[in-house]
């Protein structure tokens, strides 16, 4: 079926309390997390691709988003960028939807126009965004996971700092739909957001998706079966050879842990602000063309 400008297949039957996961690329989603997440799902459920958008060249400049070329059994096909809508049908008491976006380089206003037709019509009850960020945090203490809630009252796990964004500066057209998915169609919303190792710059951090993977266990019961968490835990591991060669990294780290620790040791109530780095990030991402 069309619902505005996505094209929804395989969905016969009204979804049953449906909650939708949504990772945003490339704005928000360093070392490939949501991505990772997101396949880590597939392979613990049954997960099946539900629709995309009708004409993606609308949204897209395929000069920065190519187009990939790629063989399966011999046969070459080329796969377009787009925005995927999957499912997980009958997890437990619900409907899990789960939208993989690719930020729009035009039309912004239509594309969320659109997500939001697509949310109401799917009756959707609950918005939760999982991102991950650079920030000034050490490799040698576990992955902090910030995030913020409207609506939804559950008890989260000790390390997930929930509080009200103070951020200001420079953001994605797409940030504004938990806002409006709130305050237009009055669904709970929820955001995760993993900070990462500055200076490390992982390709695929598993242990990122590891940490957001856990966390989403904790709400929905997901498998605790995370390979991840060991791939990610190798992955840090071979971080301790360069640092000690390297003394002006290791003062770094130093740093860092001491500044987390004192962090850490703050209230819940009390949690900090996000650190200076985390600002530039964000400025730097939205100043940086994108020739993926």
């Amino acid at each position: 079926m069309r619902v505005s400008d996505f094209e929804i297949k395989n969905l016969e039957n009204p979804l049953r309390n449906p909650h939708c996961i949504v990772t945003l690329d490339p704005w928000i989603n360093v070392g490939n997390v949501g991505k990772n997440v997101v396949r880590r799902l597939s392979k613990m459920y049954s997960i099946a691709h539900v629709g995309e958008l009708l004409n993606p060249s609308k949204f897209y400049d395929f000069t920065r988003y190519r187009p990939e070329i790629f063989i399966k059994a011999g046969i070459k096909s080329t796969k377009i960028p787009n925005t995927n809508v999957s499912l997980i049908k009958d997890f437990h008491d619900r409907d899990l939807v789960i939208i993989e976006i690719l930020e729009p380089h035009a039309l912004a206003e239509k594309f969320n126009n659109s997500l939001l037709i697509l949310f109401e019509q799917l009756k959707i009850e609950r918005y939760i965004l999982l991102g991950s960020m650079y920030d000034s945090v050490p490799h040698t203490r576990p992955l902090t996971v910030t995030g913020s809630t409207k609506g939804w009252e559950v008890p989260f796990p000790d390390d997930v700092k929930i509080s009200e964004s103070s951020y200001v500066g420079p953001t994605s057209s797409i940030s504004q739909i938990g806002e409006r998915v709130q305050r237009e169609l009055k669904i709970e919303t929820l955001s995760l957001i993993v900070h990462l190792p500055l200076y490390l710059k992982i390709d695929d951090d598993y242990l990122g998706a590891a940490k957001l993977l856990s966390v989403l266990s904790s709400l929905y019961g997901f498998s605790n079966y995370l390979p991840e968490l060991g791939m990610g835990e190798k992955q840090y591991s071979q971080v301790d050879s360069a640092i000690l060669a390297n003394p002006s990294l290791k003062s770094m780290i130093k740093k860092f842990e001491e500044n987390y620790d004192k962090s850490n040791a703050h209230s819940e109530s009390d949690p900090p602000d996000l650190s200076p780095d985390v600002e530039q990030f964000l400025k730097d991402v939205a100043r940086k063309p994108n020739n993926d």
